[in-house]
């Protein structure tokens, strides 16, 4: 009977604590799963507080320069669709934008559908078709309304990022919110903190120096100009302390840029004087019919011998020199800080010595492209594809 009584008693003491397993495991699941679906908040740059899931898997970017910044922070491979301009033919066969080279696979339509027009033209029925589904959106060149509209449109969470000017405020704080909807908070700081440190070897290298003149020819805005597209602010110039001809310019005519006068160059030349001209090297592709921003009458070869701007002193002395353009759906940080480093070597040689401007250029693009398919030799087919690398312009 006491045997009897001890099975029953370990009987029912085994039931009981397997009936706590059970409980103990299925409150730890229920605590997995509340932590899986947890959700974050946070504040875009519109000001918008924007719930998003705790860990974001799948991604695309609306607008010019998302995509760009989400492959600074390694991020790429959470893109499930993208804007048309990255599979168009040229971007394919010979891409200009230094994100588009070191990720190729964005042209594969296949594994990388559709979203909408490029300049942030979205396709919400397009959207709602990807398999797998982002779980969040970025977006730039919007505002509050249109980005809680694409949000409506889609049903999915729309981070809203102001993109900014190499190295400023904007750009910061959108690299800061990537960072922190991505969980790249660190990586995204390390961006940060390189463009703030090459900025400031630039500065260091040139700040006492005597300064040159220059003025900078052909600025590419929404396509290539015409060697009269300039801009006052060029940050290359300011980087390295180049007293900038054009810097009182105002902007002109409805497409946003900035657009001198026939006569300003020979005017510059007599007063200050124009030690240096660097050409955009987007103006290889402009003719006088190439552009519908503005009536723009002179290519490059309006430096060349009988060329209108032939007797400027920099266009004598053979002080003409090409840099990579960087306006290329919207700023290309990197180019900006590689045409910098080879603004600094023509002007000032002994203050650069040490510096070859081409390896610096594959240098900052192996930095911000470290997690790419390619990364390396960008620089090299991004010149190959503008028909001209850094170095002298030749007209003979």
């Amino acid at each position: 009977m006491n045997k009897i009584r001890i099975l029953l008693t370990m009987a029912i003491l085994g039931i009981f604590l397997a009936s706590c397993g059970c409980m103990d495991s299925s409150e730890t699941q229920n605590k997995g799963n509340e932590e899986n679906n947890r959700a974050l908040t946070i504040t875009d740059s519109y000001g918008r507080e924007v719930v998003i899931p705790d860990k974001i898997d799948h991604t695309i970017c609306v607008g010019p320069g998302a995509l760009r910044y989400l492959c600074y922070l390694e991020e790429q491979d959470t893109v499930v669709g993208v804007e048309d301009i990255e599979q168009w033919k040229e971007s394919i066969e010979s891409p200009q934008r230094p994100y588009r080279i070191a990720n190729p696979q964005f042209g594969d339509s296949e594994k990388y559908p559709y979203i909408g027009a490029f300049r942030g033209k979205y396709d919400a029925e397009s959207i709602l078709t990807l398999n797998p589904a982002p779980d969040v959106i970025f977006y730039t060149y919007s505002n509050a309304e249109d980005a809680d509209k694409l949000s409506s449109d889609v049903g999915i969470p729309v981070v809203g990022l102001n993109y900014g000017n190499t190295g400023d405020e904007n750009m910061k704080q959108s690299l800061q919110i990537m960072g922190k909807v991505m969980d790249r908070e660190q990586r995204a700081n390390e961006v940060i903190t390189f463009f703030e440190e090459e900025i400031t070897e630039l500065n260091e290298r040139t700040k006492e120096k005597e300064t040159p003149t220059a003025y900078i020819a052909g600025i590419s805005y929404r396509g290539s100009h015409g060697i009269l597209s300039t801009q006052p602010d060029y940050p290359p110039f300011e980087y390295v302390n180049v007293n900038n001809v054009a810097s009182g310019v105002s902007k002109t005519g409805d497409w946003e840029g900035y657009q001198v006068g026939d006569d300003a160059l020979f005017n510059w030349d007599s007063n200050p004087g124009i030690d240096y001209i660097f050409i955009d090297l987007a103006t290889h592709e402009f003719s006088e019919n190439g552009n519908t921003h503005t009536n723009e009458k002179y290519g490059i070869d309006s430096f060349a011998t009988g060329g209108v701007y032939a007797e400027l002193e920099a266009a004598k002395n053979d002080e003409i020199y090409g840099v990579m353009p960087y306006n290329w759906y919207t700023t290309n940080h990197g180019n900006v800080l590689a045409d910098a480093w080879y603004v600094g070597k023509v002007v000032y040689p002994s203050e650069f010595q040490d510096v070859n401007p081409q390896e610096k250029a594959n240098e900052i693009y192996s930095f911000l492209y470290a997690e790419s398919s390619v990364n390396e030799d960008i620089y090299e087919t991004m010149t190959d594809n503008f028909g001209h690398e850094f170095g002298q312009i030749s007209f003979e």
